[in-house]
């Protein structure tokens, strides 16, 4: 399998070859993923959102992950930086 990445609102999705196995990679980081018998894909860390596109579950985890991000800027900064 020859190397395939995208970037996707400023983060690279990459999907190599590894071991004889797909490994997927956000930002360079191994991400765990796994497939339902219906063919549908998730990620260990995201499982409660599923797609027959690997990919796109990547993006809706991308999404995830920044608005996460941003609850906890927010979140922080009401505090005062505590």
């Amino acid at each position: 399998m020859k190397p395939e990445s995208h970037e996707y609102e400023g983060h690279k999705i990459e999907f190599r070859e590894r071991e004889g196995k797909r490994e997927l990679l956000i930002d360079n980081k191994a991400v765990r993923y796994g497939q339902l018998p219906n063919g549908q894909y998730f990620l260990h860390q995201y499982a409660f959102d599923w797609s027959d596109d690997l990919t796109e579950v990547a993006r809706r985890f991308v999404k995830y992950q920044e608005r996460v991000d941003k609850v906890r800027r927010e979140h922080t900064s009401s505090k005062g930086g505590k």
